[in-house]
């Protein structure tokens, strides 16, 4: 197979589906014409038998049947996310008509490209647009293949395939269809059974190209386009909306053909981009870095609708803008010891929700930082995998064991001659033995400089407690076994 043709049936119709969610489940039709001379050309399949009638007709025999015109900017939001599947089969594309796509597939894999097929097959479908695809020696004999597939085609044998296929597949004029069928040509193979010479002769040069096509014409250098160099997708309410439900809507149908673009191009989205354009000519913007870069559309769906859902606004939204920053997917091995997460997304889920209640610089795993400061960490993005536990030392460490209080309580402490006697606070009473005091201190030569006086101490009543001062006063650590 040197080309492939990716082919959508009723992609005006489809087009529509995937831009309104009230058209889901309804009897739907696309109309072309004005006034009496409105036809159905389009339409779904609870609404099949109106095809071709006039539009009164078309709704007296289908009593709800939903009229639409044809919508040029839903077209070309299907025709780029066919183009990007496409471009997930070869890097040589063309973009032939709507709703079609022609693939140079000649240098290619066989058996890769019959599974990326099959692939693109269920991606199209899921996000609304059952695709077609056929494969043969021409460009246009792909076409035919993908007319003719449930859903992928191959053709092997041409004259076998053509055989059989109706005339009007080679698009004849009416004055040719009226003569070829007087001659009782009706298919292809009928036609390219007679030499071309003769039926030149005879219907003159438009006959001989006649001949061409309906032989699948010669392969033609296709007209190539260029992949797609940013990931971006925005549009426009009207009249604004004031609830999340058509953002979302049109937010997955849109990160569907975002994250195909992606990964038709070797790359994840490390950071989305959200702009809601407000009624008041005012934006609202947020950027999400992504805990595990990718470019999965329900990992992107729960990440922003968790910021929707808790997002207050003044004004309705007028205009979404979806951006995805592209990166390079992280290539790692893990250790021979290391353990992964069971179910990664379901993590990077739920703690994406938790920084949304409790904000992105509360979540994390902390990590010591370099300084002897008591307590002194960062949190930082969770490691993706879990390193073996470090072996036991041969000599345990002995003393008490302290566990810390957090955030540590502050106490009143009563001192005298600079040695604590007793503690009134959130723990009370005298203080029988002390130990300390422990000094610490570091970065005196910066403005962030700290001291620490650290006190181990036994109430008269019981209780082993940890004390610390610094110069916002005294506190309780923790209490000590």
């Amino acid at each position: 197979m040197n080309f492939a043709a990716l082919w959508i049936p009723r992609f005006a119709l489809l087009a529509l589906q995937r831009q309104e969610s009230g058209l889901a489940g309804q009897p739907v039709a696309v109309v072309a014409g004005e006034g009496r001379k409105a036809v159905i050309v389009e339409s779904s399949i609870e609404a099949e038998g109106t095809l071709g009638l006039a539009v009164p007709l078309a709704t007296a025999r289908c009593p709800g049947l939903q009229l639409r015109e044809p919508n040029p900017a839903a077209e070309q939001e299907a025709q780029r996310l066919l183009v990007a599947a496409a471009f997930a089969l070869s890097p040589r594309v063309e973009s032939t008509a709507r709703g079609c796509c022609t693939v140079d597939l000649q240098g290619a894999d066989p058996a890769q490209t019959l599974a990326a097929m099959h692939r693109q097959v269920a991606e199209l479908s899921d996000a609304g647009l059952p695709v077609r695809i056929g494969a043969g020696e021409t460009p246009l004999l792909a076409r035919f293949a993908a007319q003719r597939a449930d859903p992928i085609l191959i053709v092997e044998d041409r004259a076998a395939f053509l055989r059989e296929l109706p005339l009007s597949l080679a698009l004849p004029t009416p004055g040719q269809t009226e003569v070829l069928h007087g001659w009782g040509i009706k298919t292809l193979g009928g036609l390219t059974a007679l030499a071309k010479g003769e039926i030149g002769r005879r219907l003159g040069p438009e006959g001989a190209l006649l001949w061409d096509r309906a032989h699948g014409e010669s392969p033609r250098v296709l007209r190539l386009m260029e992949p797609s160099r940013t990931f971006a997708a925005d549009w426009a309410y009207d009249p604004p909306v004031e609830f999340i439900e058509p953002i979302l809507f049109k937010l997955r149908r849109f990160a569907e053909r975002v994250a195909l673009e992606l990964r038709s191009a070797g790359m994840v989205a490390a950071t989305l981009a959200l702009t809601l354009l407000l009624e008041d000519e005012t934006e609202h913007y947020r950027e999400f870095r992504l805990p595990e870069p990718g470019a999965n559309v329900d990992s992107w769906l729960r990440v922003l609708q968790t910021h929707l859902d808790t997002l207050r606004l003044a004004e309705r939204v007028a205009g979404v803008r979806l951006l995805a920053l592209p990166a390079r997917p992280v290539q790692r091995q893990d250790g021979l010891f290391e353990t992964g997460l069971t179910d990664p997304h379901a993590f990077w889920e739920n703690l994406a929700r938790l920084s949304a209640v409790v904000g992105p610089h509360r979540v994390g795993t902390p990590v010591n930082l370099d300084t002897h400061a008591p307590d002194a960490c960062v949190l930082e993005r969770p490691f993706v995998t879990v390193s073996a536990p470090e072996p036991l030392p041969i000599h345990p460490e002995h003393g008490g064991l302290l566990r810390r209080f957090r955030p540590p309580w502050p106490i009143r402490v009563l001192c005298v001659e600079a040695l604590p006697m007793a503690l009134d606070g959130g723990v009370r009473g005298e203080i029988r033995a002390r130990r300390g005091p422990f000094l610490l201190s570091g970065e005196w030569w910066k403005p962030g400089a700290w001291a620490v006086e650290t006190w181990q101490v036994e109430l008269a009543e019981g209780g082993l407690y940890q004390l610390s001062r610094d110069r916002a006063g005294w506190w309780l650590d923790g209490t000590l076994d």
